[in-house]
C-alpha cells in the first residue's frame, strides 16, 4: 500500500511540473501574440491638427498599430514630419528619422537613429534620439546634439526647443565652432 501511495505522489509531481512547463510555454506564446501588430499600413500620411488647423504632416512607408494595454504605433522603416506655421500655410521645419514610436495616450512621438531637423532658415539639428510633444509643439533630446547654422556649429548634450528650432536650449554645451565664411577649403 505504501508503494502505491508513493507511486501516486511521484506521478502527481510529474504531471504538476509538466503542466507548469506547458503553462509557461502558453504564456510565452500568448505574450508574443499580444505584441503582434493589429493593423499594418503602408505608405501612410497622417495629418495632425488642432482646431481645424494643420500642425504637422507625418509620412511613413510602414505604420504598425499595437493594441496592447498601453497602445502604441510604430514606424520601423522611418518617417518624415513636416511642421507647419500656426497659419498652416507653409512648412517651418522638417524632421526625419530611421525609426519612430508614438504613444497616443501621451501624444508624443519618439524618434531614433539618424534624426535630422532642418528649419526654413537652413539650420540643422542632428541627434540619435528626439521626442516631439504634440501638445506643446516642443522637441526634446537627452542625447548628443549638433546644431549647424550658417556661421557656427553648436554641440552638447540634451536639448529643448520649439519644433521649428526658432528657440532652443542645449542643456550641457560642449562647444561652439565659428565658421569663417571668408576661408575656403581647397
Amino acid at each position: 500500500m505504501k508503494n502505491v501511495v508513493t507511486s501516486l505522489a511521484i506521478a502527481f509531481l510529474f504531471i504538476a511540473t509538466g503542466c507548469e512547463n506547458d503553462l509557461a510555454k502558453v504564456d510565452a506564446i500568448s505574450a508574443k501574440i499580444a505584441e503582434t501588430p493589429v493593423e499594418t499600413s503602408k505608405e501612410v500620411e497622417m495629418i495632425y491638427s488642432d482646431s481645424a488647423k494643420v500642425k504637422a504632416r507625418m509620412i511613413t512607408p510602414v505604420f504598425l498599430q499595437y493594441k496592447t494595454e498601453q497602445p502604441y504605433d510604430e514606424m520601423p522603416k522611418g518617417l518624415k514630419i513636416d511642421f507647419f506655421n500656426p497659419g498652416a500655410t507653409k512648412v517651418e521645419s522638417t524632421l526625419t528619422a530611421n525609426y519612430g514610436i508614438r504613444k497616443p495616450s501621451e501624444r508624443k512621438i519618439e524618434v531614433r537613429n539618424n534624426v535630422v531637423v532642418i528649419n526654413q532658415k537652413g539650420e540643422k539639428l542632428n541627434t540619435e534620439r528626439l521626442v516631439w510633444d504634440e501638445a506643446s509643439r516642443k522637441i526634446f533630446s537627452d542625447k548628443f546634439v549638433k546644431i549647424t547654422t550658417t556661421d557656427k556649429i553648436i554641440q552638447g548634450y540634451g536639448l529643448e526647443a520649439n519644433e521649428d528650432l526658432s528657440n532652443y536650449k542645449i542643456k550641457q554645451m560642449s562647444g561652439i565652432v565659428y565658421l569663417d565664411q571668408t576661408d575656403s577649403l581647397p
